[in-house]
């Protein structure tokens, strides 16, 4: 069996940009993230589709701070060096 969250060889990864894509998330009863996911549309009054894709958002946003965040702490090694003369 996968390990929960990780990309499965040959299953994800590849998104045809022609096609639309289908995401299914299975929250079983007693699962945490169900709970969280409830009263998300309960308060937000939105559509389930609707919160995930939202959510989606705000964790692209998180990656792409920590992306930054991370390129700005590491050297850049693109640029050459002087050459001793």
């Amino acid at each position: 069996m996968a390990v929960r969250g990780r990309q499965q060889p040959g299953r994800t990864g590849v998104f045809p940009a022609d096609k639309p894509l289908r995401a299914t998330v299975m929250l079983k009863p007693g699962d945490y993230v169900r709970g969280l996911y409830e009263e998300l549309v309960q308060d937000m009054g939105i559509s389930g589709a609707e919160v995930l894709r939202e959510a989606l958002t705000e964790l692209h946003k998180r990656e792409a701070r920590r992306k930054a965040r991370h390129a700005k702490a590491a050297p850049h090694h693109d640029e050459e060096l002087p050459k001793a003369g």
